[in-house]
């Protein structure tokens, strides 16, 4: 095999099965597990891969309320409202978008009154000047894995 696009092709495997080995994944590809576990060190340098985690299916752990909420903040205070933003443990995303809105935020909760309480808490914070909420009804797609365009990685 040569060595276009394997970092590309490491992606999408460690993505498929992020527990196989370096030798697994040097087998698949017909290299040497070094060269493996030098393409994922170059790929985490430089941030490509920030890690490897679980697919969690949060639903049945008891997170059953998903939220999207947007908020208007105070023109000079956006970076201030981020920052508190990223503190709270039940947002699981945290934008910066365009439009009517500055920040966008989905959260995680195990029960209405506690997404009720967290949200009325979020808009209690002297930056923000408006709130838009949605509650997700049904999940169709989440976490979808994006097509790794031909050497998008292997730079």
């Amino acid at each position: 095999m040569t060595y276009k696009r394997l970092s590309s092709r490491i992606l999408a495997e460690l993505r498929r099965d992020g527990r196989q080995s370096l030798r697994e994944l040097a087998d698949k590809f017909g290299v040497s597990a070094t060269t493996i576990g030098k393409r994922l060190e170059r790929l985490q340098d430089e941030k490509i891969l920030r890690g490897i985690t679980a697919d969690i299916d949060y639903d049945k752990i008891g997170y059953n309320y998903n939220a999207i909420t947007r908020f208007k903040v105070q023109g000079d205070r956006i970076q201030e409202a981020l920052e508190q933003l990223k503190k709270h443990p039940y947002l699981s995303e945290i934008y910066e978008i365009t439009g009517n809105y500055d920040i966008l935020a989905i959260g995680r909760f195990h029960d209405r009154e506690q997404m009720n309480s967290i949200i009325k808490e979020l808009q209690g914070d002297p930056a923000i000047l408006a709130t838009n909420t949605s509650i997700v009804l049904n999940t169709f797609r989440e976490n979808a894995a994006l097509p790794l365009e031909s050497g998008s990685a292997d730079n």
